[in-house]
């Protein structure tokens, strides 16, 4: 395993940028039901799937520096 001594601030916006990612998420979702455009409720359903793929990510980032 690599050496994962993040600093302080590296970790402070690594959950900064998960809480934006966990927004984007729940905004595309609920923006989902009001679409009527198929192509735009398509986007949303895959921003969210994105979304939720890079907060899985940053969580993991965020487990590997404690």
């Amino acid at each position: 395993m690599a050496n994962n001594d993040y600093a302080t601030h590296e970790v402070l916006e690594v959950h900064e940028i998960m809480t934006i990612k966990s927004a984007c998420a729940a905004k595309s979702s609920m923006m989902q039901g009001l679409a009527v455009d198929k192509e735009l409720k398509d986007l949303l359903i895959e921003d969210v799937k994105l979304s939720q793929k890079a907060v899985e990510e940053l969580k993991g980032i965020l487990e590997e520096s404690k």
